[in-house]
């Protein structure tokens, strides 16, 4: 692996993020969205009595989620720039290896995933004085980076989708974190589900990651096994999409795709 090469795509896909103004709106338009509405919801039942400690809650998986969402429809979206831009094949005509790429979009994806989380602090902070940093800092990092780790999955594999099926697929590069989201239980605990959504639930890593989240808000406690099985799940996965990434891309150059979808 050539550095310089990593540090040449993260530069193009800096351009392609500073040089178009609905790449610099996504950073934060949804997040945001989403902050003001749960925000002035709460503000309401809080004032009824209704629910206790609920703006921790829903505040700490809103911010959180931003790492999961972000990071797979980052990677995704990059990957789609070349479709759009018409460059695979300059692209795969350079010395440039699949994992240059992967890290390069790895790399990526988690600065916007910072910069989205720093702005929905800043919101959250001044509007309706919610500070995530009085969290577990342990805790809070180990969830940040397993968010990080399943979005990444899900980015890969969308990707090699995308390079074997071609545009057509493309929705799927907005559509997959939100697919999963109620079944993480990101907003409210796992016990809430009716039965046949518990079984779904517990499978996904995210779930460990807010159920976790809650149990450290609560009780100051971290949940390590839950952590475990979401780290060692999420690693798994990747190393699995990753392969499944490598193989999409090999099969599309083999049947000839990559000038197909020029």
């Amino acid at each position: 692996m050539k550095f310089y090469r990593v540090n040449a795509l993260l530069y193009k896909y800096l351009k392609i993020s500073t040089n178009r103004l609905e790449r610099i709106f996504d950073i934060v338009y949804w997040p945001v969205i989403d902050l003001f509405i749960w925000g002035f919801v709460l503000r309401y039942i809080n004032k009824l009595g209704a629910v206790h400690g609920s703006f921790n809650f829903i505040f700490g998986g809103i911010i959180l989620w931003v790492f999961c969402w972000r990071a797979q429809q980052d990677i995704a979206v990059y990957v789609l720039e070349d479709f759009w831009s018409r460059s695979l094949y300059n692209l795969f005509a350079s010395p440039l290896k699949l994992s240059e790429l992967v890290v390069s979009l790895f790399i990526f994806s988690l600065m916007r995933s910072i910069l989205t989380f720093g702005f929905l602090f800043l919101i959250a902070f001044v509007l309706f004085s919610f500070n995530i940093f009085t969290i577990n800092l342990t805790a809070l990092a180990l969830f940040v980076l397993a968010l990080l780790l399943i979005g990444w999955v899900m980015g890969i594999f969308i990707s090699g989708v995308i390079f074997r099926y071609g545009m057509q697929v493309q929705i799927f590069a907005w559509s997959v974190a939100w697919l999963i989201q109620p079944f993480s239980c990101v907003f409210y605990p796992l016990s809430s589900l009716p039965g046949w959504a518990q079984k779904v639930a517990v499978w996904l890593p995210t779930t460990h990651v807010f159920e976790g989240l809650r149990q450290v808000i609560n009780t100051g406690i971290i949940n390590w096994n839950g952590l475990a099985y979401a780290y060692i799940s999420s690693l798994v996965l990747l190393v699995l999409s990753c392969l499944f990434f490598k193989r999409c891309v090999e099969k599309a150059k083999k049947l000839n795709l990559l000038t197909s979808h020029e």
